[in-house]
C-alpha cells in the first residue's frame, strides 16, 4: 500500500515535505476539503495514493475519536489499538460500549485480545485504508461520505 505524493505528482521534494507539514497540520475535514482542492489546482487529478493519504488523515481523526492510540492494517486485517491507561474513565464511556455492542454484532469478523496489559481490536477483510475508514465510520456511526 502506497500512501503519500508521487515524485511523478509532486516534483520537488521540498514541496512534498511541505505538503506532508500542511497535511498533518489540518484538523477538519473542511481545511482536507480545501487542501484536496489546491492540491487539484496546482498538480491535477489526485492519484491513488494521494487519495489513501487524505484517507489516512481522516482514518486518525475518527480513530483517534474513537479511543484508539494506533491502527496497523497488514495480512488482510486492522488491528486497533485501545487506550493503554486500564483505569481510564474511556472504558466506562458510550464510545467505549458503542465499539464493544460493534464486535458483539460481528463476531465471526471481530476479535478482542489482550498483550501485555494492551486491549486490541482485530478485524478481518480489511485490506484498504478506504475500508478501515469506512468500518470505523460504521463503528462510530458516522454516516458513509463520499471519499
Amino acid at each position: 500500500m502506497e500512501v503519500r505524493f508521487p515524485a511523478d505528482y509532486i516534483n520537488s521534494t521540498q514541496e512534498r515535505v511541505s505538503l506532508y507539514s500542511e497535511l498533518d497540520r489540518t484538523k477538519t475535514e473542511e481545511s482536507l476539503m480545501k487542501f484536496t482542492d489546491h492540491l487539484i489546482d496546482r498538480f491535477g487529478p489526485i492519484p491513488k495514493q494521494v487519495n489513501d493519504l487524505l484517507n489516512t488523515v481522516r482514518l486518525r481523526w475518527i480513530a483517534k475519536d474513537l479511543g484508539f492510540e494506533k491502527i496497523l492494517l497488514r495480512h488482510h486485517n486492522m488491528t486497533a489499538y485501545f487506550v493503554s491507561n486500564q483505569a481510564s474513565k474511556y472504558y466506562e464511556s458510550p464510545t467505549y460500549m458503542q465499539i464493544m455492542q460493534y464486535i458483539m454484532s460481528h463476531p465471526k469478523r471481530t476479535a478482542l485480545k489482550e498483550t501485555n496489559d494492551k486491549l486490541q481490536l482485530t478485524v478481518k477483510e480489511v485490506s484498504t485504508v478506504t475500508q478501515a475508514l469506512e468500518l470505523l465510520r460504521d463503528m462510530s456511526g458516522i454516516a458513509s461520505q463520499e471519499i
